[in-house]
């Protein structure tokens, strides 16, 4: 198979400055990763003591963030790649963001005390109790979204102006690691019946690590830019990683079919994760044994992690696009037909959580290495609004399905494999594209 990547990177390029980013930039893949692991699955588990409405569920762990990314992420990324300062295009964001997201998970690990004060000094009846601790997480988990999106996309946008291309599918496959070694170790640790007592101060903790960890990267990165003065025409944030020269000029024509391959992507792994804790309930799981069975879906990943980071390096995103999302399509309709009672289930779960972290892994650096650099995060968003309107259709469609067929939750199997085989064909047809033009 031949290669179609760029040229191996220089050595050069390979600078002390560079070493230290990337220590900068897995420090702050540390923190990210406690609040991506761990606070939907947190948020998830307090939501099902309140209410089991799953079009409630879906809306908030999908519809929501959607719409909330629609809304800002264009004109966020579009602000960000514009700004030029003394310390870069992404940090003057981050540092506003991140206090905020981690004001919003302490609201939100006090939202239960809060919702009580309100309904003590509302007066209200005591069935209205729940409403008033329902409406508090919501209010919270809205604010978290929110500012979670647009972190998030600053977090991505400072990574591909300073890591190399030519190896930045290992660089995702390295954060990849650190992000699937904490999620492994927080389900196999702490998801046990004994999570109630401690959701509080598991959120607290995550909120406190991740506050410190980007504070650390915003003032590293600061620094490094200090002493390392960027030569004229260069992106303010490229200097660092020796690039920005001779970025590859925008092609139009693969925009269309890219978004709709990515968002088609993202959007069919969502249905067994985001109704995973109702449909444990449905095949009679141990939490504890859901928590090891996630976790050792993640120990794989971790293994597979490298390589698929270099094969994406060698050959393209792309390919590793295609093939591991028509792999997961193909397990996940078996798996509508095969799961019966527990074990299945906690099997195909482990099969789910591993073919859809090869492909989020292969696929990481599929936006860094098709879209110019120069306007990444304008386009990066344009691609998550797409792919944030289909999600708020799916999910909301996912959730009034359930609700119609009786919460039959091996309907989340039939959905991801339709979708997935749409997406893979979707994949295909962008990898015709690119190798043709």
């Amino acid at each position: 198979m031949e290669s179609i990547v760029a040229k191996p990177v220089e050595r050069r390029v390979l600078t002390p400055a560079m070493y230290a980013l990337f220590a900068l930039l897995l420090i702050g893949a540390l923190g990210w990763s406690l609040k991506e692991r761990a606070i939907p699955d947190l948020f998830k588990f307090q939501l099902r003591r309140f209410s089991d409405n799953t079009v409630l569920l879906n809306s908030l762990l999908g519809a929501l963030p959607a719409l909330l990314s629609m809304l800002v992420g264009p004109a966020v990324g579009a602000w960000s790649d514009r700004t030029r300062s003394c310390l870069g295009r992404h940090i003057p964001f981050l540092m506003v963001c991140v206090p905020l997201i981690s004001l919003s998970l302490i609201g939100l690990a006090y939202s239960q005390r809060l919702g009580n004060w309100l309904w003590s000094l509302a007066q209200s009846a005591p069935q209205e109790q729940s409403t008033f601790v329902l409406a508090c997480m919501c209010v919270c988990w809205t604010a978290y979204s929110l500012f979670t999106i647009i972190g998030n996309a600053l977090f991505i946008g400072m990574i591909n102006d300073v890591v190399p291309r030519a190896i930045i599918g290992r660089f995702f496959g390295v954060l990849r690691i650190v992000s699937l070694a904490v999620g492994g170790i927080f389900f196999y640790s702490y998801f046990t019946k004994e999570l109630t007592e401690a959701v509080q101060s598991i959120i607290l903790s995550v909120a406190l690590a991740y506050f410190l960890c980007f504070v650390t990267v915003c003032v590293g990165v600061s620094a490094l830019r200090r002493v390392t003065r960027a030569p004229d025409g260069m992106p303010a944030d490229g200097v660092l990683a020796g690039e920005g020269v001779g970025d590859t000029a925008a092609t139009p024509w693969k925009f269309p079919l890219l978004f709709i391959a990515v968002a088609l992507g993202a959007i069919c792994v969502l249905p067994a994760n985001i109704n995973s804790y109702h449909a444990i309930g449905q095949f009679h799981v141990d939490y504890h044994e859901y928590g090891r069975t996630v976790a050792a879906g993640y120990a794989m990943s971790i293994l597979l992690a490298l390589p698929i980071g270099w094969l994406a390096d060698r050959y393209h995103p792309v390919w590793i696009g295609f093939v591991a999302m028509l792999l997961y399509a193909c397990c996940m309709l078996a798996a509508w037909w095969l799961v019966i009672g527990p074990l299945s289930y906690l099997l195909w779960l482990f099969v789910h959580v591993v073919l859809a972290g090869a492909f989020l892994t292969g696929t990481a650096s599929l936006l860094p290495v098709m879209l110019p650099r120069q306007q990444f995060s304008s386009l990066a968003a344009l691609s998550a609004s797409l792919t944030a309107l289909l999600t708020v259709l799916f999910t909301m469609l996912i959730g009034y399905l359930l609700d119609r067929n009786g919460h039959d939750y091996r309907l989340v199997f039939l959905a991801a494999g339709s979708v997935g085989l749409i997406a893979a064909w979707c994949w295909y047809r962008l990898l015709l594209r690119y190798r043709r033009h």
